[in-house]
């Protein structure tokens, strides 16, 4: 999902808790051996004295506005919203205080003192007690308390052993284990295997921060598999809004098990056992088909990143039912006609599928999707109400996984000769009913020097990025944490770039 009403309160946070004044000639890399603060100065080349990181010449080394001891000052697991926890970390890396909830980094912006702001200039304040230590924040009104200072810590580096090193990374084939993939070489794969190289470097200097994961899988082979930031192939990575494009496998699956007859059939009569009525019931509501939603032309106001469309995300989630939120909704276009982006639309047919299979649909994904192609280390809670406004109902998978799934889409439904979406529905999944989407996938592309690179695409917050490439029988498979990135950065996540500037041109 984009972004969470939540996240408002605390966590649109954009600058790092640093400002630019007169630098030193030299300085170290922040670190975490806590033996200096990181804008200590040094006089020439070579080693850290008190870490051992290699010197950093600069004519403007950020200085920053609050020394890392201070801001450890801060670190703990506090209270927040509805009964939930969030905790606040310190990355010497960046100077910069996190707040983190389910791995998801929210940088903080210091102003002075206990003073800190978010990117809408909301002021989160810490208390402290007659003792002075910190106790606990202030936020719009609302305090929350310090429960504990013994928390476990994300990596905050990409790769700690290799930061002041980049070169030294060198290339292995991934490892085949026992799950279906095969594995080969990336030198078989790609014609200029330095530029893919050249990406990871660039990651482990942190040029691309919070990236998490990156697969390749060229010719029905896993040739490229990297992690950074402490994660591995077995880290079950959340998908947010990646999510969308397996639930459009379900709704597949349902049709061809007979719970639903057609995509074309009507959306509403399969919820008249759940809801009496829907509000601002026309005509036009009424023709609403399942392959309505399935495609995003809904006919509802219904736009994600548009503040003043009424069933953008952020106000569905702050009501108790998504799903009657979003079919209560006006509707203010012919449905089948223009297309808009609107998570409630994907979650409606996640509950569709659960009523007309009668069963919840976790079970039924097991069943039908996740056990025939041998995925078993996951997580999935889907819930679309106010009790899933941390979790957002979303998938955790492996990105290996997801290059099973993506493997399974791009062979026409089929997993090691077992059939396991209908072909028929695939076809129809990518086929492109407005320039934007097919069944719930993207249709994304590049142009590089004139040529255009087309993909099919699952996507969600924080640079969580499956694409299919048919033209070159090859996925990629990213998974990050920059979440938010554009209200925090201005910018889009670190693939948007990555795949065209590298491993797109490694192909010719």
């Amino acid at each position: 999902m984009v972004k969470v009403f939540f996240i408002l309160l605390l966590f649109f946070s954009f600058n790092n808790s640093v400002s630019g004044q007169e630098s030193p000639i030299y300085y170290c890399p922040p670190c975490n051996c806590q033996a200096h603060e990181t804008n200590e100065e040094f006089d020439e080349h070579g080693k850290c004295p008190h870490c051992g990181m290699a010197l950093l010449e600069t004519d403007n080394s950020p200085v920053p506005s609050i020394p890392i001891q201070q801001l450890l000052d801060y670190e703990g697991k506090y209270e927040y919203v509805s009964g939930s926890i969030l905790e606040m970390m310190v990355s010497s890396m960046d100077t910069t205080l996190y707040a983190v909830i389910d791995k998801a980094k929210y940088p903080l912006s210091h102003v002075e003192g206990d003073s800190f702001t978010n990117i809408e200039d909301i002021p989160v304040i810490f208390q402290r007690d007659g003792q002075d230590n910190v106790d606990g924040y202030r936020v719009n009104g609302q305090s929350f308390n310090l429960i504990t200072t013994d928390i476990e810590k994300l990596v905050m580096y990409p790769r700690r052993e290799m930061f002041d090193q980049p070169e030294a990374y060198t290339y292995q084939s991934p490892e085949k284990n026992s799950d279906g993939l095969e594995s080969g070489d990336i030198n078989d794969a790609f014609e200029q295997t330095e530029l893919i190289k050249e990406m990871v470097k660039k990651t482990i200097k942190g040029e691309y921060p919070d990236v998490h994961s990156m697969l390749i899988y060229k010719d029905n082979t896993l040739v490229f598999e990297e992690y950074f930031y402490g994660y591995d192939r077995t880290t079950k990575h959340q998908l947010r809004s990646a999510t969308k494009a397996f639930i459009g496998s379900l709704v597949g699956l349902a049709i061809e098990s007979g719970a639903i007859g057609s995509e074309q059939d009507q959306l509403l009569p399969y919820f008249k056992d759940e809801y009496n009525s829907f509000d601002q019931m026309t005509e036009r509501k009424r023709s609403i088909t399942i392959q309505d939603f399935l495609t995003y032309r809904h006919g509802l106001d219904c736009e994600n990143d548009n503040p003043e469309s009424v069933g953008n995300e952020q106000q569905m989630m702050q009501s108790a039912d998504w799903v009657k939120y979003t079919l209560d909704l006006p509707a203010v276009h012919q449905p089948g006609e223009l297309s808009s982006y609107c998570t409630g639309a994907a979650l409606t047919l996640g509950r569709l599928v659960e009523l007309a299979t009668n069963t919840p649909l976790e079970e039924f994904a097991e069943e039908h999707l996740f056990k025939p192609m041998g995925i078993t280390n996951y997580e999935w809670r889907f819930a679309p109400d106010s009790t899933s406004r941390q979790t957002f109902s979303q998938m955790y998978l492996q990105p290996r996984d997801l290059v099973k799934l993506a493997s399974m889409y791009m062979n026409g439904g089929k997993w090691q000769g077992n059939q396991i979406l209908p072909e028929d529905w695939v076809r129809k999944t990518f086929k492109e009913y407005s320039p934007e989407f097919g069944y719930l996938w993207e249709h994304k592309y590049f142009v590089i020097d004139g040529k255009q690179y087309n993909s099919y695409m699952a996507s969600g917050n924080g640079g969580q990025k499956i694409n299919i490439w048919p033209d070159y029988n090859m996925i990629t498979v990213f998974t990050g944490g920059n979440y938010n990135s554009y209200e925090l950065y201005g910018r889009s996540t670190p693939p948007n770039y990555m795949i065209p500037n590298y491993i797109l041109p490694a192909l010719d």
